[in-house]
């Protein structure tokens, strides 16, 4: 899938939607979801694990306006950058929240599907 210059794999069979930023590719209840930001300030690598503390309090709001809970927190790679990626445990289901910051943008990348759906998410995203 493709969007103003930002690409990733959804299985081919979903139905993909673009709208106010955002493209998302549904089967179902189970959906992928890449959509772009604007940053006020301009992020550098040097500022990775101070952005933790704040992506921790948003990704908690949305937990709890879900009715659910961060059950976890890893460091991946997306698109060749150290990216934050939160899991939130919502009845019998895992949706996992992954920020990818650059300059003067940030790519959420959301998947409420199966782990190796949400891992090729990650793994072919890109900004080309």
């Amino acid at each position: 899938m493709a969007r103003q210059g930002v690409h990733f794999r959804a299985p081919a069979d979903w139905t993909v939607t673009v709208a106010n930023g955002r493209t998302t590719a549904r089967d179902g209840t189970s959906f992928v979801q890449v959509a772009t930001f604007p940053l006020v300030h301009p992020y550098t690598a040097s500022l990775f694990t101070k952005v933790q503390s704040e992506l921790a309090i948003r990704m908690a709001e949305v937990a709890k306006q879900g009715g659910g809970t961060v059950s976890g927190h890893s460091v991946v790679i997306v698109d060749g950058d150290k990216s934050h990626s939160y899991e939130v445990a919502m009845g019998d289901r895992t949706d996992r929240y992954t920020f990818l910051l650059r300059g003067k943008r940030e790519f959420l990348l959301v998947c409420s599907a199966e782990a190796t759906v949400c891992d090729e998410l990650a793994a072919s995203f890109s900004t080309a």
